[in-house]
């Protein structure tokens, strides 16, 4: 980790730039022939709305009954099993499973798939919210919907993806972030949610809590709740990655 995310007084919670690199591995329980680093989580950054995960999966399946889960594909390829459709996901492809839904992944390449995991709230591989089989008890929210979502990588700017309005998300908004060279673009204030920018391509230039920082590629910068942040792409080309928004569970501008 190349940044503290508290101060000496251990009190401040501050803007963070992490590497996954940087961090060990484990293998999750719940789950097979997964590798996993815990980028953003309580332990890393005091993350209390969302957890970020880089994994190297082989196969997995169950449901969360009180989190939502989004899988973004980085390497390789799978195929996404829920609510009878079987949906196939290659690089640069999104997944998106409300709480409560059982679902199953399958990595189909002849290498391991690697995937960004988004989990909101956090999990921490608890037992206790996870289903391994099929139950019919478990209520779903109506309105949460399965979906396998592409960015468009014509468009520039913010592009949203998974919300409440394309997919019916509760508590966790994604955005594809597409900067050309020059290019800005601003994280606004979120009093009630902790944002996490995943830098993919490219460069960015950060301006967050009077500190400058920059990203590589592969880093995560986590914003915990009320600070914004100012992105530039400096020269040398354009910038790419995603924007992750957590919502506090009980956050009333999310009910």
């Amino acid at each position: 980790m190349r940044t503290r995310n508290r101060d000496l007084a251990g009190m401040k919670t501050i803007p963070t730039v992490i590497r996954a690199a940087d961090l060990a591995a484990y293998a999750p329980a719940n789950h097979t022939g997964t590798s996993n680093v815990r980028v953003i989580g309580p332990e890393t950054v005091g993350a209390t709305a969302l957890e970020v995960l880089v994994g190297t999966i082989v196969k997995s399946h169950g449901a969360h009954p009180h989190l939502e889960q989004c899988a973004y594909m980085i390497e390789g390829t799978g195929e996404s099993q829920a609510q009878g459709r079987v949906e196939v996901m290659g690089p640069g492809t999104w997944t998106y499973v409300p709480a409560g839904v059982f679902h199953s992944f399958r990595v189909t390449s002849d290498r391991p798939g690697r995937l960004l995991v988004v989990y909101a709230p956090p999990y921490g591989e608890n037992p206790a919210h996870t289903i391994m089989d099929p139950d019919d008890a478990v209520a779903v929210p109506a309105d949460g919907k399965v979906r396998v979502l592409a960015a468009d990588g014509a468009a520039t700017g913010t592009v949203p993806l998974i919300d409440r309005r394309t997919v019916g998300a509760r508590w966790v908004d994604i955005a594809a972030v597409r900067l050309p060279e020059g290019g800005a673009v601003s994280c606004a204030t979120e009093p009630d949610a902790e944002q996490v920018l995943y830098l993919e391509e490219g460069r960015i230039d950060v301006r967050a809590d009077e500190r400058d920082l920059r990203l590589a590629p592969g880093d995560f910068l986590f914003l915990p709740r009320g600070i914004s942040a100012d992105l530039r792409c400096p020269g040398g080309g354009q910038a790419s990655g995603f924007l992750i928004k957590g919502w506090v569970p009980s956050s009333t501008s999310r009910q």
